[in-house]
C-alpha cells in the first residue's frame, strides 16, 4: 500500500516523464537559419544571401483552447487553439516567440500522427515574432511547411482542447515575408524579402490554465 507521500511521488515522476506539471513547463527545441531586416537600428539578423543561425531554447509553453460552447448548440461547432513557445516565462512582448493558431481542432484530430501543411491558406498557421532579438524588424515573418501532430488532446473534435490534455508535433518551417510575396515593389515595399531563414524544431507539454496563458 501507498502513503499520501508516495502517491505524490509518483504523480510527480508522471508529470516529469510527460512534459511537466506546472504552467509553462514542457520540452522542444526551435533552431535554424533567420535572415531579418532592420532587426534593430543597427543591424539585420543575417543576410538575405546568408541568414544566420538562430536557436531559441525554448523554456516555456502555453496553449489557449478556444472551445464553442455546448449550451449555445452551434450548426457547425468549430473548436480553435493559438499556442505560444518562448525562451522564458516573459511577457510576449518582451520575448521571441513562436505562434501557432489552428483554426478548426477537427483538421489536426482527423491528421494526427500526419504532416499537415502550414501557411496563410491553411486551416494552420504560424509565424516567429523576435521581440527580444529582434524589437525593430521591418515585418513579422510568418512561417510556411508542415507540422506533424503526435499529441493533440484526445485527438477528438468534439469537445476541443482540455485543461490538462497534452500537445506535442514537430515541425520545419520556411521562414517568409508575406507583405513582400503580396505587393513586394508596391507602395514603398521592397522588392526582395524582409525575412527568410529555415526552422524546425518541436514542443512537447501539457495545457495548463493561467492569466499567462489565456486573457480571461
Amino acid at each position: 500500500m501507498y502513503g499520501m507521500r508516495g502517491f505524490a511521488l509518483i504523480g510527480a515522476a508522471a508529470c516529469l516523464v510527460v512534459a511537466g506539471c506546472g504552467l509553462g513547463d514542457g520540452t522542444g527545441t526551435l533552431s535554424g537559419t533567420l535572415y531579418l531586416r532592420g532587426c534593430t537600428h543597427d543591424y539585420d539578423y543575417g543576410s538575405l544571401a546568408a541568414p544566420a543561425d538562430y536557436d531559441m531554447h525554448p523554456s516555456y509553453f502555453v496553449a489557449n483552447p478556444v472551445n464553442a460552447l455546448a449550451s449555445s448548440e452551434p450548426l457547425h461547432p468549430i473548436n480553435k487553439l493559438s499556442l505560444r513557445v518562448q525562451p522564458s516565462g516573459n511577457r510576449a512582448d518582451e520575448a521571441d516567440l513562436l505562434f501557432i493558431n489552428v483554426a478548426n481542432d477537427a483538421d489536426v484530430a482527423g491528421a494526427l500522427g500526419m504532416p499537415m501543411p502550414v501557411g496563410a491558406a491553411t486551416t494552420v498557421r504560424a509565424s516567429l515574432t523576435l521581440n527580444n532579438t529582434c524589437p525593430d524588424a521591418e515585418v513579422e515573418a510568418e512561417l510556411d511547411g508542415t507540422i506533424s501532430w503526435q499529441s493533440f488532446g484526445g485527438a477528438s473534435a468534439v469537445d476541443g482542447i482540455q485543461f490538462g490534455d497534452r500537445l506535442a508535433a514537430t515541425f520545419d518551417f520556411t521562414v517568409v515575408d508575406r507583405r513582400q510575396i503580396a505587393i513586394g515593389g508596391l507602395g514603398g515595399v521592397p522588392v526582395q524579402p524582409s525575412a527568410a531563414g529555415a526552422l524546425s524544431g518541436s514542443f512537447d507539454f501539457i495545457v495548463r490554465q493561467g492569466k499567462a496563458a489565456q486573457a480571461y
